[in-house]
């Protein structure tokens, strides 16, 4: 039963960033398609949420060192952001929920800003998220596969895909001016935008990467610090 319910968790783990690069590439999905990933990947954060259900209940028990608060902020932040983003998803919605919200709603550019430019903080955040657990994961994923702890890479492959990583990210960010998104400020379209389908969703796995990345060297220091 325990193994069942770590592959369960395994799958939903690594589906989540999947969709949300998935859903982030809406200049090349249909609509619809966009839409239907969008709930879909809702409804994946709540069984991820569930099934780790007893992190909310043991938030009032034990110590608040920096790590836990700082662990605590990202969850809150994350959780906080992603209904936003979905919420205004929701509201300007082209099919699934066009019949049931305010016309208003479905033609406010700010609402529609929101979504668009507030997607590329959810990527940063589940980057980070990804990254503070990125330890425990990759033990739990090691053991689900039955691979030795003790297997590791080759130093060289590890560095230059972080290299890689790094890079990538870095480039994203410029090319689809992320700090100018974030800001809120009024975007029509970006560099990235011109780009294949399979180039600019590379991109964005690069960018959620690159904060991966950020939340492991952030675990790492607080572990040291403890």
């Amino acid at each position: 039963m325990k193994g069942q319910k770590a592959s369960k968790q395994m799958a939903v783990t690594i589906m989540l960033p999947i969709m949300l690069i998935l859903v982030m590439c809406f200049h090349h999905i249909p609509k619809l398609f966009h839409e239907i990933i969008g709930v879909a990947w809702l409804l994946l954060m709540v069984l991820h949420l569930y099934q780790h259900r007893q992190w909310f209940t043991g938030l009032g028990r034990g110590k608040w060192p920096i790590g836990r608060l700082i662990n605590t902020a990202v969850n809150i932040l994350l959780l906080v952001l992603a209904l936003v983003v979905i919420g205004a998803g929701a509201g300007i919605s082209n099919y699934l929920f066009r019949d049931i919200m305010p016309m208003d709603i479905q033609r406010s550019i700010a609402i529609h800003q929101l979504h668009v430019s507030w997607g590329y903080g959810l990527i940063i955040l589940c980057g980070i998220h990804w990254g503070l657990h990125w330890k425990g994961w990759l033990g739990q994923w090691k053991k689900g596969l039955g691979l030795n702890n003790s297997v590791k890479s080759p130093s060289l492959v590890k560095y230059c895909v972080v290299a890689m990583i790094i890079l990538g990210g870095i480039y994203s960010s410029i090319i689809n001016q992320v700090g100018d998104r974030l800001l809120m400020k009024h975007i029509f379209a970006t560099a990235a935008t011109s780009l294949p389908g399979g180039a600019y969703a590379i991109l964005l796995a690069c960018l959620l990467g690159l904060y991966v990345l950020v939340g492991v060297l952030i675990g790492k220091v607080l572990g040291n610090r403890g």
